[in-house]
């Protein structure tokens, strides 16, 4: 979780990526090169003014990184922006010294990070400060971290959903930062694009196809339908789950959040909405081009399992409360900033309107310390009049009930009420746990453990 500038984690295997996929050049020592600059994307109407956004790659749409499990990914940073970005990639269990990065700007303090991903997946790179801003500008990339061996073969097509707040000239909405969106329910956008693009067009084959979803929004959950077929989920933040169908209500992922769906042969083209509840809005096309394939899916299909620790030892929990509090009518009066009790004016004035366990933001030091293998179970109390989408870093967890539920690395707790959230400390070093609403985490919804 510690932000460091410099990262190298040795591996053995090359980088498995697709040039003309990332919007990356390749270096002779094999880093693939990611240069985070402006671009223009096209993200109203064609009619419209083009959006004046920033890049990991800096080029639109963001960037589509490729791995493959148990393989060494070489990635050089170079941020030619005017400001430091701090960097986190979402959902890979990689070691603690190189998830979280901060890139400061100038060629002459370019990075390389290394590392190999224990997971196949779908994941993403994106924002950890200042990510209000920073998102919304579109300082993000797709991750997809393929799997050893697949049972079958399918094409995969990435699709990031996002919303942005933009004025009728096309230009992002400046009000980053203000309090109405740190203390309600965050920066809603009022242009819906797929893969940075206003209702974009795109072939598909015939034969099998996963969907490989994320939803980057600020603040917005969406409720995405799939028109013209009935997908299986088979994946969910990158693990995989028993398949289901996804059935007439869709496929509901708050920010941050990953699925993917297997699509299976057929002749029908696809259209991709959003169930906006008051109105359901068409986002994407996908037309199917091609001669069918006469592959069938096997009855008994799933995904192989990733080596993520699944047995929760209950005998030897370790269970810790973890309060949540702030917000609109939230009823917080106060909370710990930078060492010092303030109360809620003192903190609003600070920008900071959320906090956990009674710390508004990151500490000094770790709110809690675990021991490698410790069983871990948060007692989550939600006391805030929204609900909480929260990400672990470098860990995945699930929720504890009478439900069998699927581990994942975000988990929803709804608004004004508890859930228990348990997982294997198995990750050596310092890790962050915290909100994926960006206005939030600006503004105190996050802490940081220890696993040592």
């Amino acid at each position: 979780m510690i932000l460091s500038r410099r990262c190298f984690i040795g591996g053995s295997a090359a980088l498995v990526a697709a040039p003309h996929r990332l919007f990356a050049q390749d270096a002779s020592d094999g880093f693939t090169v990611l240069t985070a600059r402006q671009a223009a994307a096209q993200l109203m109407d064609t009619d419209r003014p083009a959006t004046k956004v920033e890049s990991l790659s800096g080029q639109w749409p963001p960037p589509v990184l490729h791995a493959r499990q148990g393989e060494e990914m070489k990635i050089r940073f170079v941020n030619e922006l005017d400001r430091p970005i701090a960097l986190h990639w979402y959902g890979i269990r990689g070691p603690s010294d190189m998830m979280s990065i901060s890139v400061v700007p100038g060629i002459e303090n370019a990075f390389d990070c290394s590392f190999t991903p224990p997971d196949a997946g779908t994941f993403w790179l994106s924002p950890v400060a200042d990510v209000s801003r920073q998102r919304e500008m579109g300082l993000y990339a797709l991750v997809l971290a393929e799997e050893k061996e697949l049972p079958e073969k399918f094409t995969d097509v990435p699709l990031v959903f996002d919303d942005w707040r933009l004025t009728d000239d096309g230009r992002i909405d400046a009000t980053f930062g203000s309090l109405e969106d740190a203390i309600a329910q965050g920066r809603l956008g009022n242009w819906f694009t797929v893969n940075g693009r206003y209702r974009p067009k795109s072939d598909i084959p015939t034969g099998l196809v996963r969907l490989r979803i994320l939803n980057a929004a600020n603040v917005r959950t969406m409720s995405i339908l799939v028109k013209g077929a009935d997908p299986l989920i088979i994946a969910e933040d990158g693990q995989p789950i028993q398949p289901r169908q996804i059935g007439a209500s869709g496929l509901i992922l708050a920010p941050g959040q990953r699925s993917d769906l297997l699509v299976e042969e057929g002749e029908e083209s696809l259209t991709l909405a959003i169930n906006l509840f008051e109105d359901v809005i068409e986002a994407a096309y996908l037309d199917r081009k091609g001669p069918p394939t006469q592959t069938a899916l096997p009855d008994n299909f799933a995904l192989p399992a990733n080596p993520i620790s699944t047995r929760l030892d209950m005998t030897k929990a370790r269970s810790v409360p973890f309060l949540l509090e702030g917000g609109e009518r939230g009823g917080m009066t106060g909370a710990v900033y930078n060492g010092e009790k303030l109360d809620l004016r003192a903190l609003l004035e600070k920008g900071m309107a959320w906090a956990i366990n009674g710390t508004s933001g990151l500490a000094a030091e770790p709110w809690e310390t675990f021991s490698q293998g410790d069983t871990v179970i948060l007692d989550v109390d939600n006391r805030t009049k929204f609900d909480q989408p929260l990400h672990i870093h470098g860990h995945v967890w699930q929720v504890i009930d009478d439900l069998p539920h699927g581990f994942r690395d975000t988990i929803v707790i709804p608004a004004e009420k508890q859930a228990k959230l348990g997982f294997v400390a198995d990750n050596p070093g310092k890790w962050g746990i915290q909100s994926t609403i960006a206005e939030r985490v600006d503004s105190g919804l996050m802490t940081s453990f220890e696993v040592t």
